[in-house]
C-alpha cells in the first residue's frame, strides 16, 4: 500500500501540523508493505521537522514571506503525478484546506479515482472558518466545499472536530484519530524544577505560535490583575503574522515587563529545557482541533490550563489542569486557581497527566489505527469502532 501525505508546509515554524504529522509519517514507516510518500512545500528560510530515511519526500519549491500562498496548484499536481508514475497511489490524506495546494490533491485524487482522506486540521472550527471570512467564502464558493463533497473520507482528531464536520453537512465516514506525541523519558521531567533554588519564582509557560487564535491578550490582562508573587510567565513562539510586536507593546502597556517575557521561537532541545523548567502550561486559545502542546507539556508531567475550544476536557476528568472557558473572566478564574496550587499538587496533576498521555497518546497505537482505517477504505468490511 502507498500513502501519499500532501501537507502544506513541514517548517519547524508551522507549528502543530509539521510535528504531528512528521511524526505519525514516521511511525507509519514501521508497518510492512506500507509505504509513505509526503509532498510539502520546502523553503530555504524554514527548515523541515525530522523526518525518518524511509519515507520519500517530494520537495515542491517556493520562497518568500508568504510562499504558501504563492504556491500553484500545478505545482502540487506535478508532484503528486511524478510519484504517480513511479507506482500507483493506493491512499492520498490531504492534510488542511483552502490553499491550492489542497485543492490539488483534490483534484488529483479525484480525476485518477484514488481514494481521498482529508484532515481539516482545525480550518472547519468556526472560529477558523470566521477568521479572513470573506476569503474563505469565495473560496468554499469557487472549489473548497465540492472538493469536500467528494473526499472519501475525513481524518479528526477529535469528536469536537467530526461534530464540526457534520455541521457542516458532509456524510462521509469520519475516523477520530488523535495526534500523538513523542514522550521525553521520565527522569527528564523533574530534573530542571529539582534544582531550583529556595524562593526561585515558579514559571507558568505558553508555548505556541503568537497569533490572535491563541487568545494571549486575554492571558496578559488576566496576569495584570492577579499580579502573582512567586511565579514568572514566559511566551514563546514563532511570530505568525506579525503579532509579536503587539504582544510586547502590550507587556509593556500593562507593566508587566518584570514577571513576564518573550523567549522567542523554540526547537529541539531548547524547547524541552521550556517545558521541563515549566510547573504550569498554559494555552488561552478560542479555538484548537487537538493542541499538541497540551499533550507534550503533559508528557512532560506539567499541569494544564487551557480552555473548552480545545478538546481536552481529559484534563478535569483525570485531574491533571483546569479546562475553563474562552472568555477573560474564564481565563482569569482558571489562571487563579492554578497559581494558588500548591508546588505538591501540580507536580502530583502532572505525573496524573503523564499517565493520561502514556496510555492514549503515544504514536504505535495511533498507527495502528490509521493504518487500520486505510485497509478499511481500500477492502471495506467491517468498520473500525473508531470510524463514525
Amino acid at each position: 500500500m502507498k500513502v501519499i501525505h500532501s501537507v502544506p508546509s513541514l517548517g519547524e515554524s508551522g507549528g502543530g501540523p509539521p510535528r504531528s504529522v512528521s511524526q505519525l509519517c514516521n511511525e507509519l514507516c514501521f508497518a510492512e508493505d506500507l509505504e509513505i510518500t509526503i509532498i510539502t512545500a520546502v523553503a530555504p528560510h524554514d527548515p523541515i521537522v525530522p523526518l525518518d530515511s524511509r519515507i520519500a519526500l517530494v520537495g515542491v519549491e517556493a520562497t518568500g514571506e508568504n510562499f504558501l500562498g504563492r504556491l500553484k496548484a500545478a505545482d502540487f499536481s506535478i508532484g503528486l503525478n511524478r510519484v504517480h508514475i513511479d507506482s500507483s497511489i493506493s491512499v492520498i490524506h490531504q492534510h488542511g484546506i483552502w490553499l491550492r495546494s489542497s485543492h490539488a490533491a483534490s483534484r488529483y485524487a479525484r480525476r485518477n479515482n484514488i481514494p481521498l482522506v482529508v484532515a481539516p486540521r482545525g480550518m472547519l472550527e468556526p472560529w477558523a472558518i470566521n477568521n479572513s471570512k470573506w476569503k474563505k467564502k469565495l473560496a468554499w464558493a469557487l472549489y473548497q466545499k465540492r472538493d469536500l463533497e467528494r473526499a472519501t473520507a475525513f481524518h479528526a482528531t477529535a469528536h469536537s472536530e467530526a461534530e464540526s464536520i457534520r455541521r457542516l453537512g458532509f456524510k462521509q465516514p469520519i475516523a477520530v484519530i488523535p495526534n500523538g506525541v513523542q514522550l521525553p523519558e521520565a527522569i527528564e521531567c523533574e530534573s530542571a524544577k529539582e534544582g531550583r533554588l529556595q524562593g526561585e519564582r515558579k514559571t507558568a509557560l505558553f508555548l505556541s505560535r503568537i497569533h490572535p487564535k491563541k487568545g494571549l491578550p486575554m492571558l496578559l490582562n488576566a496576569w495584570k490583575k492577579l499580579s502573582p508573587e512567586g511565579w514568572r510567565l514566559v511566551i514563546a513562539g514563532n511570530d505568525d503574522g506579525g503579532h509579536v510586536a503587539e504582544l510586547k507593546a502590550q507587556i509593556k502597556r500593562l507593566g508587566l515587563c518584570g514577571s513576564v517575557s518573550y523567549a522567542g521561537p523554540l526547537f529541539g532541545e531548547a524547547k524541552g529545557k521550556a517545558y521541563r523548567e515549566a510547573d504550569l502550561f498554559v494555552l488561552p486559545s478560542y479555538s484548537e482541533n487537538f493542541g499538541i502542546v497540551v499533550a507534550e507539556a503533559l508528557g512532560y508531567q506539567v499541569p494544564v490550563l487551557t480552555t473548552t475550544g480545545c478538546p481536552w476536557k481529559e484534563l478535569e476528568t483525570d485531574r491533571c489542569g483546569w479546562w475553563v472557558e474562552p472568555t477573560p473572566a474564564g481565563i482569569e478564574q482558571g489562571l487563579q486557581l492554578a497559581l494558588a496550587t500548591s508546588g505538591q499538587e501540580l507536580s502530583e496533576m502532572g505525573a496524573r497527566g503523564r499517565a493520561l498521555v502514556e496510555e492514549k497518546y503515544q504514536w504505535p497505537g495511533i498507527a495502528e489505527r490509521m493504518i487500520e482505517f486505510y485497509d478499511w477504505l481500500l477492502k471495506s468490511g467491517k468498520q473500525p469502532e473508531f470510524v463514525v
